[in-house]
């Protein structure tokens, strides 16, 4: 299992959505953001990204007053062109 660690800098719900294929209308998720440095170049600095991780509804209350404080998510991950996108387990 993976973890991602960081400081949880906001928590949202994502809008109602309409499946492009099949017409059905579905809820939007529970969204973590995190402000995060990443290394640009080996040794020629960083830069911030923010960082979304959605994560199941039951799990909504375990992050809400947690804004601005050290968080662990329990996340799993999956290959995009050239991104991996972390979603909450």
């Amino acid at each position: 299992m993976l973890v991602y660690k960081g400081t949880l800098n906001n928590v949202f719900k994502r809008a109602n959505f309409e499946n492009k294929t099949t017409g059905e209308m579905k809820q939007g998720k529970y969204q973590l953001e995190f402000l995060t440095k990443r290394e640009v170049i080996k040794g020629q600095g960083f830069e911030t990204v923010l960082e979304k991780i959605s994560i199941p509804d039951e799990h909504y209350l375990k992050y809400k007053n947690m804004v601005g404080k050290e968080v662990e998510v329990d996340v799993g991950a999956m290959a995009s062109k050239n991104n991996v996108i972390l979603f909450g387990i």
